[in-house]
Formats: C-alpha cells, structure tokens, sequence
C-alpha cells in the first residue's frame, strides 16, 4: 500500500473508479462498522462481533457472506444493496491523523491520504464515465472528493465512539458467543463460530444508573440495532441458495 496525501499539485488529474467488483477487493464476507451506520444497515445486513484472533480485541462488522471472499450482495459491477458500508463506499481513501491517537478526529486534525497502488486509482488516460476526478482543472477539490473527505473524517470520528462502545459491552459483560447452523439448497449444512452478538439477559439487569449512561451515549439504541439485525442472517441464507442454484 503507498499512501500518498492528497495534493493538487500531485493529484490534479487522478481519477477514482467508483464501480464496484472483486477486483477493487470487495470479494470478502466480512466488513469493519461503526455504530452510528447500524440503523442504516441493518435492514440489509446481519451485524455482529468478530473478535481479531491476534489481539483478542472485539470489533463490529457487517456479515457479508459464509466463507471466505464470499460476498453475497457482490453481482458483477453491482453492490446489490440499498445501503453500504462506510468502510467500503471510502475506498481508496483513509484519514491521516494529526495529533494524539485518543483525540476526536475532525478535519482540522486529519488529512485525506489516498492508497495509490489501489486499482481504483486511475490517471488522465482513463476515459470511462465511473472516473471521479479530485479536482477540477484549476485545482479546486470537486464535490466528489468534498464528499470522501467528509465521509473518512466521520469513519474515523465513529471508529473512536465505537472502540468505546465496545470496551462498555465487555465491562459490563454483554457480549456472548454464539453458534449458528445453516442449511443450504441440497441439504449442506454447515456450522459457524466466532460469532459475538449482545447478551439481552444481562443487558435487561444492568442497574439503572448504568442504563441511563448506556441511553445517554447511544450504547442501548446501538444494542438494540446489532440485536435486530441478526434477523437478516436468513435473507443470507436465501442469496446463497439462490447462488448455489444459479451454479
């Protein structure tokens, strides 16, 4: 990956890809969320935590298929959704953070870096109509890349809310593993761990205090909403019978 600030001076002509496909890297059955896009997502994903097996460390992901480079709302060119994924709609952009890594970001404390060796990244030769200029011809950022700015500053604003949010659930022991099994056209079935949601029980005897300062912070609507989504598990199911048909 080379990272590379994004600059007039250097980018006055770098178009980004906007399609979609395996070949951007979106051939993958898992994605990073922050809460504040659960109530979007939810009506299409089932969304729950994954813990990273190095750390240790939980984090909140949208389900996107059942094995690995497996995305079942992936046709083609096509995401097959209504709502996507923050982590996915900023590629090939990140934030860069200025400052110390516990301070809120916002665009006064962040620069716009873009992954040049993504395949998105494109230079003036590119023709196609899915090409998003970064700046117009005098050098002023168009309202694309005003967006992608926006949108990595408020990724990297709800990362830091959500790691909160996370490290509540695992104080008060909320989160609990459970297994799902599935059975697919044919009759296959197969089981999956490593799936985290929240546990309702505890979270229904948490003292009130703590559920006011849970309400206050948005962590018992962002409960909620991971708990509702798990439901979209068998819509899931049904496009992966419907793949499994088509082949």
């Amino acid at each position: 990956m080379k990272n590379a600030i994004v600059d007039p001076t250097v980018h006055l002509h770098t178009q980004v890809v906007s399609a979609h496909g395996q070949q951007y890297g979106e051939n993958v059955h898992y994605v990073p969320v922050v809460a504040e896009e659960l109530r979007q997502l939810i009506v299409e994903y089932p969304c729950c935590l994954l813990k990273n097996n190095q750390t240790g460390q939980f984090g909140l992901h949208a389900l996107l298929g059942f094995t690995p480079g497996e995305n079942l709302f992936l046709s083609g060119e096509q995401w097959c959704a209504n709502a996507i994924p923050m982590h996915i709609q900023r590629q090939p952009f990140m934030v860069g953070r200025v400052g110390e890594r516990n301070e809120m970001t916002n665009q006064q404390k962040s620069l716009l870096t873009i992954d040049m060796n993504s395949n998105r990244v494109k230079d003036s030769s590119y023709n196609k109509g899915d090409g998003k200029r970064l700046f117009d011809d005098k050098g002023t950022p168009t309202d694309y890349l005003k967006t992608m700015n926006q949108l990595v500053t408020t990724l990297a604003q709800g990362i830091i809310r959500t790691e909160s949010f996370i490290k509540a659930l695992v104080e008060h022991d909320l989160i609990e593993a459970i297994q799902v099994g599935v059975t697919f056209t044919g009759g296959e079935k197969h089981k999956f761990d490593g799936l985290y949601v929240i546990n309702e029980a505890n979270l229904s005897s948490l003292d009130e205090a703590i559920l006011v300062e849970f309400h206050r912070n948005g962590y018992l609507q962002a409960c909620h909403l991971l708990s509702a989504s798990m439901s979209n598990l068998q819509k899931l199911i049904v496009l992966k019978n419907e793949q499994l048909s088509a082949n």
